[in-house]
């Protein structure tokens, strides 16, 4: 029987107006500009208070609950796979083919008009963007008897003025999209009736994907991203994942992450090394901040263009570049080693191996510090704080999304921080693990090892 605390439409409803009263109310107490359909509107909501994103995603909690309880329950899990899939294939193929730009942010444009821009059939072009202006992707619009055209609503002009936005897209649909849906094939074929998920790179739904060669023969994702594409566009995917990297510290605030991880100040003269730094925009954010840091940071050689176009003239002589991979044993001798959202990549035994290739330039006192996205994925139930306040879905959804995406395409996982010590621990028992903590946002974990010989 159905317990009485059950949510209805009419509770779920009121909580509804209830919660998004609190975040009207706060916006006009802030004077943030409001955000609406019109490609001319704000593109996100500027630093909401720690308050106002909570009540924020229990805003979209109660409207997930509503629209499941609209529906049925069997309504609702056939409309969502209905349109799952599609509405995520017309998104990659519309930021694929960059229709963003294909459309004045200011203007409209006609069905040939953006064919042409975008070299598709016209009746491709129509039926795209037919199913995109139900996804509040571009909207139609007819002056008098005119025919249709095609203008920007808010959520495609943010596409449009965004570099990291559209990278962000590519990264996750167009670059995980196909091994997530062969994702039940590689768990029957290689985990199914096993203890635990297997480990072997040649063994994700990745290396299934692409065992027939169809899509290219590479044995990992990374090496899709550093070779994929002819002559000029050859590793264009990791210049795009250059792009999206430094878009996502935008959005979670990452150099202030970065910045508090560890005391920096305290240190003094201090040499850091960042592996896997990408095009370096921590390193220097680093860099200003504290002026008597000197920072390698350390890539593959694609991403050297990158860093130089943004490396600042004053800082030139404190940041630098070398291309190196961590898989490699570690050629520069410092006193910390920042990894920062590189680990969680990769099953246990490449992660070991990873600080392994440390350990040969390690002094007495050396440091480790990584910073890993957590997200609240990971934990068992008996894991988890009993006096805690309970995440909402949406926010708990951010690690669950990355976790399934880290299965798909690595066999690796989201671990909650308190299982990086044993990461430590199996590579050498010299690392002493001396901090875990998890950031206040809920989406990083801080751990720090010292290096005791």
């Amino acid at each position: 029987m159905a317990e009485s605390t059950q949510p209805t439409l009419t509770s779920l409803a009121a909580r509804i107006s209830e919660l998004a009263g609190k975040l009207d109310g706060y916006i006009e107490e802030q004077k943030i500009p409001k955000v609406s359909f019109d490609a001319d509107s704000p593109t996100k909501y500027p630093n909401l208070s720690p308050e106002m994103f909570m009540v924020r995603q229990q805003l979209l909690d109660s409207l997930n609950d509503l629209e499941i309880l609209a529906q049925g329950p069997s309504e609702s899990v056939f409309n969502y796979v209905h349109s799952a899939v599609p509405n995520a294939a017309a998104l990659n193929t519309l930021n694929s083919f960059n229709f963003w730009s294909a459309v004045p942010v200011n203007g409209s444009a006609s069905y040939e008009e953006v064919a042409a821009k975008v070299s598709l059939p016209r009746d491709v072009v129509y039926r795209l963007l037919q199913h995109a202006v139900t996804m509040r992707l571009f909207a139609e619009t007819r002056a008098g008897a005119g025919p249709a055209r095609i203008q920007h609503t808010s959520r495609s002009a943010a596409l449009a003025q965004s570099t990291g936005l559209q990278a962000l897209v590519s990264s996750i649909l167009d670059d995980s999209g196909a091994p997530l849906m062969v994702l039940n094939e590689a768990l029957r074929r290689y985990s199914a009736g096993k203890p635990g998920l297997s480990q072997r790179m040649d063994e994700t739904s990745f290396a299934l994907l692409h065992a027939g060669g169809q899509f290219g023969q590479f044995r990992n994702s990374w090496e899709l991203l550093e070779n994929d594409g002819a002559g000029d566009r050859q590793g264009w995917r990791q210049r795009n994942f250059v792009e999206f990297m430094r878009y996502l510290k935008e959005l979670f605030h990452l150099e202030d992450v970065v910045l508090n991880s560890y005391q920096w100040p305290a240190e003094g003269k201090v040499t850091v090394v960042d592996l896997g730094g990408s095009a370096g925009h921590d390193a220097m954010v680093l860099a200003r901040k504290f002026p008597e840091i000197d920072i390698t940071v350390q890539d593959l050689k694609q991403v050297q263009p990158a860093f130089d176009a943004a490396l600042p003239q004053d800082l030139a002589d404190r940041v630098r570049f070398r291309e190196h991979s961590f898989f490699d044993q570690q050629p520069v001798q410092a006193d910390i080693y920042l990894l920062k959202m590189i680990l969680h990549d990769w099953p246990d035994e490449e992660c070991t191996t990873i600080l392994r290739n440390l350990i040969p330039v390690l002094k007495p006192g050396a440091k480790v510090v990584l910073i890993e996205y957590i997200g609240g994925a990971g934990e068992e139930e008996e894991e988890k704080s009993a006096d805690g306040p309970e995440l909402p879905r949406s926010l708990k959804q951010y690690g669950t999304a990355t976790d399934l995406r880290l299965m798909a395409m690595f066999n690796g996982k989201e671990r909650p921080i308190s299982k990086w010590k044993s990461i430590f621990e199996a590579a050498d028992q010299r690392f002493k693990v001396v901090k875990t903590e998890a950031v206040s946002s809920g989406f990083f974990g801080i751990v720090e090892a010292v290096w005791q010989e």
